[in-house]
């Protein structure tokens, strides 16, 4: 029977949560085989807060909230608003790949069967950079359609207010700029106008100034996007201390935590008897030690209380046995050379297969031989990055368009 992952009417960002998981589990690379999702996740709220591995262009932060507002302007009832969103998505879709930046445009190969619409990759993010004021998901928005129309025209009905202390209900930020004159027949591409990009920008320094991504966006330098890693990043100036000891943690922890991804992935080709396997991944164990051995003198020094207080300030809950196996598996790098984790009977082979056994029980690989043959060679083994990736292709659209005069992209 295939696996089905569900979820109910909660929030927005548990809803975000799970179809980020479901999007994880086509890069082998990234799937969280050994549970440590809540602090990788934790890290990248606060570095990149908004941003989502399903983002493609920071023009979608625009094309959303310009394509809803006209649903609300055109008093689109609730029980037809799905079916027009859809709509309205799949002809911005036509209309972007018109133009001569076709790359990261949603749609490019689904074409009208596409299942995730940009609405629900960037839908987080904009009530993260305070673009919408809806708190819900959007399916629950579309069912408060009615509710709002209403409310809007009770409000229109009321005298006015002498003082102007009212306003008019609304769900989108007051300051969203308009979209370009002929939206959405015209006038659609994927490089930002120059408005754009400043409002986008002065959104996310207003929403999560202390963030490595407002850092960024202010200080809009093209050359900050060619670090391989964000915590590279710590050494501008721009950088505040506190943000710089964050980074510093993030690093540690993406180091050494990819030592155990390594060596569960060799203990499955152990298993599996795959010699090119073993192989490989004895190799890439010995180039993570070396990592790991550079970074020797801050990793003796390093104490968790910081990464647990992250991940209880974002919001997440970190079971008893997740912070004990990553304290013990520092522990275990602190006291011996990240070389010998790979030698038999090593307290490092314990923790891992302890671990799996765990998170998934009898679905375990190092314990069932069923699920051993469904591994395909490679599962979670890349280096975290906090989504660098997805916000250095968000900010260097913003960048872009900081750079335009105003008569460029898409300007009327």
């Amino acid at each position: 029977m295939a696996s089905t992952l569900t979820w109910l009417d909660y929030s927005e960002r548990d809803r975000r949560r799970a179809l980020d998981v479901i999007d994880l589990f086509r890069e082998t690379g990234t799937v969280d085989e050994l549970g440590l999702g809540a602090i990788r996740d934790s890290f990248s709220d606060l570095f990149f807060p908004g941003t989502s591995t399903t983002q493609t262009r920071a023009c979608y932060f625009m094309l959303v909230p310009w394509t809803f507002r006209r649903l609300e302007r055109s008093a689109v009832p609730s029980s037809k608003a799905a079916e027009w969103s859809r709509r309205e998505e799949l002809l911005l879709k036509d209309r972007l790949l018109e133009g001569s930046d076709t790359e990261g445009v949603f749609g490019a190969v689904a074409g009208a069967g596409l299942k995730r619409l940009p609405s629900e990759a960037y839908w987080g993010g904009l009530g993260s950079w305070g673009i919408h004021t809806f708190s819900s998901h959007k399916w629950a928005y579309f069912r408060s359609l009615d509710g709002f129309y209403q409310r809007l025209a009770r409000f229109r009905q009321t005298p006015p207010d002498p003082e102007g202390r009212a306003a008019p209900p609304a769900t989108w930020h007051s300051h969203l700029p308009e979209p370009p004159s002929g939206f959405p027949r015209d006038g659609v591409q994927v490089p930002l106008r120059r408005q754009d990009a400043e409002y986008l920008r002065d959104r996310i320094q207003v929403a999560h100034p202390q963030s490595l991504l407002a850092v960024l966006a202010q200080r809009a330098n093209p050359t900050d996007l060619q670090s391989s890693w964000p915590w590279q990043l710590s050494a501008l100036d721009d950088i505040p201390s506190t943000l710089r000891d964050q980074l510093r943690d993030a690093r540690l922890f993406a180091v050494s935590m990819q030592g155990a991804a390594l060596l569960y992935n060799l203990m499955l080709a152990e298993q599996r008897s795959h010699e090119p396997w073993i192989g490989r991944y004895q190799r890439e164990l010995i180039e993570w030690a070396g990592d790991v051995a550079a970074l020797e003198a801050d990793l003796q020094d390093w104490q968790l209380d910081g990464v647990w207080g992250l991940v209880r300030k974002g919001g997440r809950s970190l079971s008893y046995w997740t912070q004990s196996f990553v304290q013990s598996w520092v522990e275990n790098l602190q006291r011996n050379r990240p070389g010998t984790v790979a030698n038999a009977q090593s307290e490092a082979r314990h923790l891992v297969e302890e671990r799996e056994v765990q998170i998934k029980r009898g679905r375990a690989r190092l314990a069932n031989t069923r699920h051993l043959e469904l591994w395909r060679g490679e599962s979670g083994t890349g280096r975290m990055a906090y989504r660098w990736g997805s916000a250095k292709r968000v900010l260097h659209d913003i960048f872009e368009g900081l750079a335009r005069s105003e008569g460029d992209a898409r300007d009327p």
